[in-house]
């Protein structure tokens, strides 16, 4: 429990100009998720869309699934290779 919060009070009393990598790294993880979730559910509601046969909104939420997708690609990857 002390090493939690060691690491918190680390991340609370940094400037805003830096923070630590993991604390980076589960930010962007958090986000992804979010957004991975997002992306789930505008699926189900492009397809409720297609079925229903509003086929103009369906090509807009499709297009918003596609971003959805790629921006949860993006975070979710690890942009840095560590070689060690």
């Amino acid at each position: 429990m002390a090493d939690w919060r060691g690491k918190i009070t680390s991340v609370s009393k940094t400037k805003g100009t830096t923070a630590p990598e993991s604390a980076k790294r589960a930010g962007l993880g958090c986000l992804g998720v979010i957004i991975a979730v997002v992306s789930i559910l505008t699926l189900l509601i492009t397809i409720g869309l297609f079925k229903s046969g509003f086929v103009l909104m369906g090509i807009f939420a499709t297009a918003f699934l596609l971003i959805c997708i790629a921006t949860t690609a993006l975070l979710l990857v690890p942009n840095k290779r560590n070689p060690l």
